[in-house]
């Protein structure tokens, strides 16, 4: 039939410019997928850099807090215990041979409790007793430290099986426990302090509470200031993409509650 051909090349051209717009609208659908997969690698890399920028600045955050946490130590504790050994020596009556040997025997106690506290502050510090020991033992640690101390009746439970984290999450975790419990001893003027661990699948929860004075959370000074303060410690696990709960009771003492993924 006459027409037939020239329905054929209507076909073909027809056909031919379908494929060509499909063609073009695919290279356009691929085209905008690599921009927008562009922009997502950027807007990865942007929060990557500036999530560095913020545990770097958290790290040197906990390093301040670690020394001056030691620079008390030395001065409260062991600058004391040295002081009074030396008192002890001066005044050593070297014609009363029995009241020379209390003497020298307090001395050597004093002596010997400043090489404890030093030894302590060097597992403190020394991040490696961490790695090997895990945060547990560098927990229970602190708590003997404080249970020394006489005045604290301190109850700690672990439930669950322990999940040993990253050395770099758990030394953050640590020092935001030890920064409670220095809240607890200093500020708080406790009695009591229960410290409870529970390892669950994917989370480890952990929940330090006190039974001192407590505080009104909206005009807690901590919560005003710079430094190392209560919001602080809620950046410091958020950081670390755990979350945590400070709430405190006046007369009743305060609960700090953390959730700290694996």
């Amino acid at each position: 039939m006459p027409g037939e051909p020239q329905n054929i090349v209507v076909f073909i051209i027809v056909t031919t410019l379908f494929i060509l717009i499909l063609i073009a609208f695919i290279v356009f659908i691929l085209f905008l997928y690599q921009r927008r997969h562009i922009s997502y690698k950027k807007g990865l890399e942007i929060l990557k850099s500036d999530f560095e920028k913020t545990l770097l600045t958290t790290q040197l955050e906990i390093q301040e807090q670690t020394f001056q946490s030691i620079s008390r130590e030395i001065h409260d504790n062991i600058g004391l215990s040295l002081t009074l050994a030396k008192l002890n020596l001066n005044t050593i009556d070297w014609n009363d041979v029995n009241h020379s040997r209390e003497k020298v025997s307090g001395s050597i106690n004093f002596i010997s409790r400043a090489i404890e506290d030093l030894s302590y502050i060097s597992k403190a510090l020394h991040t490696g007793f961490i790695e090997e020991n895990g945060l547990l033992k560098a927990l229970e640690l602190e708590l003997n430290k404080i249970q020394k101390l006489d005045i604290y009746k301190i109850q700690y439970d672990v439930t669950g099986s322990p999940v040993y984290m990253q050395t770099q999450k758990e030394l953050v975790v640590f020092r935001i426990m030890q920064e409670v419990l220095n809240n607890c001893i200093k500020h708080a003027q406790a009695t009591e302090i229960a410290v409870r661990l529970n390892y669950q699948h994917t989370a480890v929860d952990i929940e330090i509470n006190d039974n001192g004075k407590g505080f009104i959370s909206q005009s807690a000074p901590a919560y005003k200031g710079k430094g190392t303060g209560l919001m602080n410690i809620i950046k410091r696990a958020a950081y670390i993409n755990g979350t945590c709960q400070i709430n405190s009771v006046p007369g009743k003492g305060t609960s700090v509650q953390m959730k700290i993924p694996y």
